[in-house]
């Protein structure tokens, strides 16, 4: 069964009523405050050893490549007339709808602090800890940090 979820509010559901949460390209919509808060809420909401799958844009790799391959990032992800600076921007910022973007240390410490006893990088169709979530859409793998988080 799969639900969509309205996650400026509380997640409607009892303690300890998921096995999994797939969340791709979402939390970085919300303040970091805010990610946490749902974070938490995931936690609460997962039976012990369920597991929470994150696909958010990839902060640490679009400033790589901005470094590294800057024509590629221009090519990637802007009309191919922008610097790659207003690539990383589009990137950032996203019409003004991304509201924080995360890199791999960020995110660790997030779910550690929101209670997850077992943070893990992954990579895109990969998991060591939540095979029935991974539901990665190929469209962002270019761009994005994957992360799954096991309750304890």
């Amino acid at each position: 069964m799969r639900y969509l979820i309205d996650f400026g509010r509380p997640l409607p559901f009892p303690t300890e009523s998921f096995d999994g949460v797939f969340c791709e390209h979402v939390l970085e919509h919300f303040s970091l405050a805010d990610g946490e808060r749902i974070a938490r809420e995931v936690h609460r909401v997962l039976h012990a050893g369920g597991c929470f799958r994150l696909v958010v844009p990839d902060g640490e790799l679009v400033l790589r490549r901005y470094f590294e391959a800057p024509e590629a990032l221009v090519n990637r992800r802007g009309t191919g007339v922008e610097t790659p600076m207003e690539v990383v921007n589009l990137c950032f910022r996203q019409r003004y709808e991304h509201q924080f973007i995360y890199d791999w240390l960020t995110m660790e410490n997030m779910l550690l602090r929101a209670g997850f006893a077992a943070v893990c990088r992954s990579a895109f169709g990969q998991t060591s800890q939540c095979p029935a979530l991974v539901l990665d859409d190929q469209k962002y793998e270019w761009e994005s940090l994957y992360v799954d988080a096991a309750k304890s």
